[in-house]
């Protein structure tokens, strides 16, 4: 009866042992698994982030893209159409900018454009949009105006920064914009009508130059 009893109680201490090999072995499996699922949740976030990024924001200058400006065009005339102010748009065309990438190469192209953007950028209101449109044209929109001659004024601050040349590498380089400007409002026009007279006026201004 002694030697049944040992081996009963030895039997059950090593059941208890496996038991909790086992068990300790699924939680470190779980949290193994809890830990590599997070960290796909982690990553698919990133993942959104950097496609969301890539989809609204320009690579070279960190500011809004085509669909970025798009969609603040848009959202300003609906401001319009509530408040009854006015949207003010305004597009910016590089003069000779293929002269700047062709003598002093496109890294200081590149810088250039981020250099035009930022200063854009600290001259408008912070509920302004400024952004890149493609290649070396800009548009700045400007809701919430109260009358149509506030964008003019835009205007002129922003042909200011071209009265300087552009510090970058060593090198002084001097450019020049056309900008053209138009103003429009929620109740009677659309983005897509704005950016036509705009980019007009800017060709008209172009011509002259």
């Amino acid at each position: 009866m002694i030697g049944a009893t040992w081996f009963l109680i030895e039997s059950s201490l090593v059941f208890e042992k496996t038991a909790v090999v086992v068990i300790g072995a699924l939680l470190v499996s779980a949290v193994s698994l809890s830990c590599a699922a997070l960290g796909m949740l982690l990553s698919g976030g990133r993942h959104e982030a950097e496609l969301a990024q890539q989809a609204f924001y320009d690579p070279v200058t960190g500011r809004g893209n085509r669909v970025h400006a798009s969609a603040k065009l848009e959202e300003a005339l609906a401001v319009s159409r509530r408040s009854g102010k006015y949207v003010g748009l305004i597009f910016c065309d590089l003069n000779n900018f293929k002269m700047v990438n062709d003598i002093y190469g496109h890294s200081v192209g590149d810088e250039l454009l981020r250099l035009i953007a930022g200063r854009f950028a600290q001259i408008v209101r912070p509920s302004d949009t400024v952004a890149r449109f493609g290649g070396d044209e800009f548009i700045v929109v400007c809701p919430e105006l109260r009358n149509n001659t506030d964008i003019e004024a835009v205007r002129v601050r922003l042909a200011a920064i071209f009265a300087q040349p552009f510090s970058i590498g060593g090198y002084s380089i001097s450019v020049s914009a056309s900008l053209g400007l138009t103003v429009g409002h929620g109740v009677r026009d659309s983005g897509s009508e704005l950016l036509q007279r705009a980019d007009a006026e800017m060709y008209r201004v172009k011509s002259k130059n």
